[in-house]
């Protein structure tokens, strides 16, 4: 359940049916908003803007630009 405007790595996994390896890659690209690491007494968490959004990425390789 999240907490609040904030939901947790899993329940991201949980909601878009994907790894929490995958929720942490999205992350570090920025394609999930601002999240915000967070220290509780159990160690760091992510929390992660709720209600979800997620902006797509580019598919393909990239460009190559020739001289």
């Amino acid at each position: 359940m999240p907490y609040g405007k904030w939901a947790t790595v899993t329940e991201a996994s949980q909601h878009y049916g994907v790894t929490r390896q995958r929720i942490w890659q999205l992350i570090q690209t920025d394609r999930l908003g601002k999240c915000k690491l967070v220290s509780v007494p159990g160690g760091d968490i992510w929390l992660i803007p709720y209600p979800f959004t997620r902006e797509t990425g580019k598919v393909g390789r990239p460009s190559v630009k020739r001289s």
